[in-house]
């Protein structure tokens, strides 16, 4: 994980963990937002097949999807971490 253009937003890139059969992106992704509080931020990047994945698995779990833009094949999602917004 590396800091995203906004000063202290965590960045996940998970197109190299492209496996259609265990979808090892979504275990990366569900550990990094439990080190989240809920109501942070995480922009996480994917490749198409793994954004449709990550969107379905954010909605199963009642994690916001705020954006999702594609640039250079690659497709920029940010999640806001399902509970309590921060104070």
């Amino acid at each position: 994980m590396s800091s995203s253009g906004d000063p202290g937003r965590p960045l996940l890139d998970v197109t190299a963990l492209y496996n259609p059969i265990d979808c090892q992106s979504l275990g990366v992704l569900r550990t990094t937002l439990s080190s989240l509080a809920p109501g942070e931020l995480l922009t996480v990047v994917a490749n198409r097949f793994q954004s449709r994945e990550i969107a379905a698995w954010a909605k199963k779990f009642r994690h916001e999807m705020t954006s999702s833009e594609e640039h250079d094949g690659r497709v920029i999602l940010t999640l806001k971490k399902a509970g309590a917004s921060p104070p």
